[in-house]
């Protein structure tokens, strides 16, 4: 099975080579055809996400825009393997091609060469890439020879241009939401008001019937950048600081069943605080749409930044979420009298996560230190030439 790091360095071994080949025929191809680049699509419509359903949550207001605009025409997304069930269940599109990313290197290529040529074959009209950061993915766009190749900049991915036919300037100060809902403004659709992004989703969902109050917990996340986790120490103290809520709480913790052994630890830190502690650990016990309920159904959710928590603001329940490794202005849009209280103290290094390949901690995120610290951590994080941290821990 294929990690996250596993397929970033497929990326970076395969992407700038094939980037730097083709980028000439690409040039050259432009000023022969001297296609129609208007950006109103006139067909198929493409989207690449390959890592991340919690991303696709978010963009969740801007592709509802796309599909109520474009309702005549094939909406499609090529996806890795852990998006697509996200995919499935917001139900916005109408074909889902998912990578092989469970099986090597060989099988990832040879399903990437299917979808292409599949893709070929149907004419797609317009690619609109999500990925910020990959190469490989604007190579797959160009591949295509579609019409119109959509894809964000940063100042590291400028070499984009004359690549793609559309480049959306991406900032990573600010929300990633505003940046997808400039690619559907770009095709002429209007994403959707929150409300709607609510009433959709919850009837994706069934809510569960149940017989009494419960909080839903999502502790654990993806095997990109562990270091989102909040430490054992924190949720004691979390409870300590927060125990006649809790104590007349019953926790659900959510999750893949990679996430069952971390939300037992977290269970059993709460119980030290509270002998009396309630809680069932459903991780790995459900499917994804019924994770949905269950949150659907909850009064509040509780959890670190994941898929779980977009999916909780998406489905408007109260949230209750921390921040260390990521920015929450980044990712949490504004939305018009929902609840969220978010705990996030950055030191210096924060946010890490896509500014740096390695998090400059090592994985020692004292960012997540957020109730047993009286004081935001000084982090001027040092390493010598092998990559080990110089400076003296004293400092942190």
């Amino acid at each position: 099975m294929m990690t996250v790091a596993d397929k970033q360095r497929v990326d970076r071994i395969f992407g700038p080579w094939l980037v730097l080949l083709l980028r000439p025929f690409a040039q050259l191809a432009g000023k022969l055809l001297g296609r129609d680049h208007s950006a109103t699509p006139r067909g198929e419509i493409v989207f690449i996400k390959l890592l991340g359903g919690g991303s696709l949550l978010i963009a969740l207001p801007a592709l509802l825009g796309v599909r109520r605009r474009f309702p005549n025409l094939t909406l499609t997304l090529v996806c890795g393997s852990p998006v697509a069930p996200f995919a499935k269940l917001m139900g916005v599109f109408d074909r889902i091609e998912i990578m092989n990313d469970q099986s090597g290197t060989f099988a990832l290529l040879a399903s990437a060469a299917r979808i292409l040529g599949g893709l070929v074959l149907r004419r797609a009209d317009t690619i609109v890439d999500l990925e910020v950061y990959s190469q490989l993915t604007t190579v797959f766009s160009l591949l295509t020879l579609a019409r119109n190749r959509i894809g964000f900049y940063v100042a590291s991915t400028y070499w984009r241009r004359n690549v793609l036919t559309h480049l959306v300037f991406f900032n990573r100060a600010r929300g990633v939401f505003h940046f997808y809902s400039a690619t559907a403004l770009l095709l002429g659709a209007q994403p959707a008001a929150r409300e709607e992004v609510h009433a959709h989703l919850l009837a994706r969902v069934n809510r569960p019937q149940v017989q009494r109050d419960y909080v839903a917990v999502g502790g654990g996340c993806s095997d990109f950048a562990s270091v989102r986790l909040l430490p054992l120490a924190e949720w004691r103290e979390f409870a300590r600081t927060h125990q006649p809520e809790i104590s007349a709480q019953h926790w659900v913790f959510l999750g893949a069943a990679a996430d069952a052994q971390v939300s037992e630890e977290i269970a059993a830190a709460v119980r030290e605080i509270i002998p009396d502690f309630s809680h069932e650990n459903k991780c790995g016990q459900l499917s994804l749409e019924e994770s949905f309920a269950y949150i659907a159904g909850a009064r509040q959710f509780i959890g670190i930044d994941s898929a779980l928590l977009h999916a909780a603001r998406a489905l408007a329940i109260p949230t209750v979420s921390f921040f260390g490794p990521t920015d929450p202005a980044t990712l949490l849009e504004p939305i018009v009298d929902h609840v969220d209280l978010v705990y996030y103290r950055p030191p210096i290094c924060s946010p890490c996560l896509h500014v740096t390949q390695t998090p400059p901690c090592k994985g020692c995120n004292v960012c997540m230190e957020l109730f047993t610290r009286e004081t935001v951590p000084y982090t001027p994080w040092c390493e010598d030439s092998a990559g080990k941290n110089v400076l003296p821990t004293e400092l942190i």
